[in-house]
């Protein structure tokens, strides 16, 4: 994480601009922070794009809503947090389907610092990744790994990597690629989990 973080913070309220900054100030995090009331002032704070955004909710001039939009549009890799004093079920929803990265309460700054770091944090492993990734992609084909065949196993389809040790493939190329792996379950798989269950559930 870089040493000085850059935070644009959209409230109308300065007293409230103030605790928030105090806050994060009180956690050891450095931070320049430039806070803006209006479209226009936060829309010119996007270029370049600042480290993480902070906004109010329910600002009578400018819904925070919009800014995010705005934001998503301009630099979709920035973290947005919104500190507010009330949190809607509306809201809940919306964190998982508009990009929205936490929601923190006015009357609960002491969580404030923890969903900074952890935003940024994410924010920087999701650039290592993609930039590895790129460089990757920009290699010809028989550079990539080493250019080698990847030995597996055919059975657990373990990799054996460069030291002879056999590595499933979530570790293999989370050291190697730095790619991040979540486990879900495919739709034939599935079929197949709820058969078994429902035979031993027959069974016992």
């Amino acid at each position: 994480m870089k040493t000085e973080i850059r935070i644009l913070y959209l409230e109308d309220v300065a007293a409230d601009a103030l605790r928030v900054e105090s806050q994060l100030r009180k956690s050891g995090l450095v931070f320049q922070s430039h806070r803006v009331e209006s479209r226009e002032a936060f829309l010119s704070q996007l270029e370049p794009p600042p480290d993480i955004i902070l906004s109010d909710h329910g600002l009578p001039s400018f819904d925070g809503f919009t800014a995010l939009g705005m934001a998503r549009e301009k630099c979709p890799d920035v973290p947005f947090i919104f500190v507010t004093n009330a949190l809607t079920r509306e809201m809940e929803i919306e964190k998982f389907t508009s990009g929205v990265t936490d929601y923190v309460l006015k009357g609960e700054l002491d969580y404030l610092p923890y969903a900074v770091h952890q935003a940024l944090h994410k924010a920087e492993a999701q650039r290592s990744q993609r930039q590895r990734l790129n460089e990757l992609y920009a290699l010809p084909p028989q550079s990539r790994i080493e250019s080698r065949p990847l030995p597996i196993c055919s059975s657990c389809k373990k990799i054996r990597d460069e030291q002879n040790q056999w590595k499933s493939p979530e570790v293999f190329f989370n050291e190697h690629l730095n790619i991040h792996f979540t486990h879900g379950v495919c739709p034939e798989c599935t079929h197949k989990f709820f058969e078994k269950t429902a035979a031993k559930a027959v069974e016992g």
